[in-house]
């Protein structure tokens, strides 16, 4: 009999203790960053196909009338040429590309720069004379 009363005391002290107990709480900690706005893709699309180049001369490569700039590279916004020169720098990779968005007077325009690997077999080594 004693066993049964204090078996009961404590399952009902147990039940009081979690009824008691505030409900949990989540918080969000850090809130993701928006995501830059799409670029919507409008008008005319130039290939550009290159083959192991040095980082610095593939800006060049990218061919741009006098009042034409990029204004998005693979779909991330970029506001002044450093910026351009520095996130194709950044996303360049042998076997990759760069998806470029070219605006100006007229109207907007894609260009895809395809980069390839050096290819060895095309490579003939000198010979001397």
């Amino acid at each position: 009999m004693l066993f049964r009363l204090l078996t009961l005391g404590l399952c009902t002290t147990c039940v009081v203790l979690l009824l008691a107990q505030p409900p949990p709480r989540t918080e969000v900690v850090a809130r993701p960053e928006p995501r830059a706005p799409r670029v919507a893709f409008a008008g005319a699309l130039s290939v550009v196909d290159v083959a192991a180049v040095a980082l610095p001369v593939l800006p060049r490569l990218v061919p741009l009338a006098r009042d034409e700039w990029i204004e998005a590279i693979n779909d991330r916004v970029v506001y002044d040429d450093r910026q351009a020169a520095a996130l194709m720098w950044s996303l360049a990779r042998p076997g990759g590309y760069l998806d470029l968005t070219v605006v100006g007077d007229g109207p907007a325009r894609r260009v895809l720069v395809l980069i390839h690997a050096a290819s060895t077999a095309s490579v003939r080594p000198a010979t001397a004379r």
